[in-house]
């Protein structure tokens, strides 16, 4: 019923400002003056019946929501006549229990969005307290691992750890010719004294191993040496049993070496690092 007397409005209203619009056109005109442009007029009739409309529009969307705020009061009065009806004197009653459950429902859901926060934090505690932890451990690790460096020592994995390693040879001027090589870089430090008669046939090695795991172990390492095309030319099995826990553990040994010149490279690894079964 309102969107009929809307339009009838609306109608009434293009109409009224038609009849309009002519009638000032005809005061105006007079027989020596020229007439109006069509288009003209067109655009200003259009721009007052869209004025019209937007006007329209606006009071048809107020109506709109007042007659739904309307239809909801509406809804709810049938809803309590109905209660009233089918409860009678227990329409009171009702009512107070209705609304105690709905208390009732909403401390439920306030307690369990409080449980799930306490969850929530809980879980997000255990996961910072276990980074703290396993950042606390690598950092530990690291500053150990730095503090056996600074020993001289250099890891080798399996809680394995060898120090800077000397290399002897023999020179056919009746002295020794000493080179320093460090298993991380693989580079000599220095050869002294200088020869230039050294027989690079034979080679001793020296050096010392750690154990810095918390048992007794028995432990294995592969020293071998590589000339500059990757060819192995020597290599040495250095056996410590019964290594007590950070205790280093010297060792030599000679090696015959096939090569007319220092070796170019060199590995060094673990070959096993178990616990002793015959300690004590």
């Amino acid at each position: 019923m309102t969107l009929r007397i809307v339009t009838a409005l609306l109608a009434g209203l293009m109409a009224s400002a038609s009849l309009a619009q002519h009638e000032a056109v005809a005061e105006t005109e007079t027989p020596m003056t020229a007439p109006l442009d069509p288009i003209d007029m067109l655009l200003q009739e259009t721009e007052d019946l869209q004025a019209t409309v937007d006007a329209l529009r606006a009071a048809l969307a107020e109506s709109k929501l007042e007659a739904a705020g309307w239809r909801r009061e509406l809804d709810e009065l049938r809803q309590f006549i109905q209660d009233r009806h089918e409860l009678g004197r227990d329409f009171e009653q009702y009512k107070a229990i209705k609304a105690t459950a709905q208390r009732d429902a909403q401390n439920r859901r306030l307690q369990e969005a409080r449980a799930q926060r306490e969850v929530r934090e809980a879980e997000r505690t255990a996961r910072q307290r276990e980074f703290m932890e396993r950042r606390a451990e690598r950092e530990a690790e690291l500053q150990r691992v730095q503090n056996f460096r600074d020993a001289g020592f250099s890891p080798l994995g399996f809680d394995v750890f060898l120090s800077n390693t000397a290399f002897n040879y023999q020179t056919h001027d009746g002295i020794n010719a000493r080179f320093d090589w460090t298993p991380l870089t693989g580079r000599f430090l220095r050869v002294y004294p200088f020869s230039n008669r050294v027989d690079f046939s034979s080679m001793t090695v020296s050096g010392s191993v750690m154990n810095t795991a918390d048992e007794i172990r028995d432990i294995g390492i592969a020293v071998t040496f590589f000339d500059e095309a990757g060819s192995q030319v020597g290599g040495e099995i250095v056996q410590v049993n019964n290594a007590r826990p950070q205790v280093p553990y010297p060792f030599t040994a000679t090696i015959v070496m096939a090569l007319d010149r220092p070796f170019a490279s060199a590995s060094t690894y673990v070959l096993y690092a178990d616990a002793s079964l015959s300690a004590p």
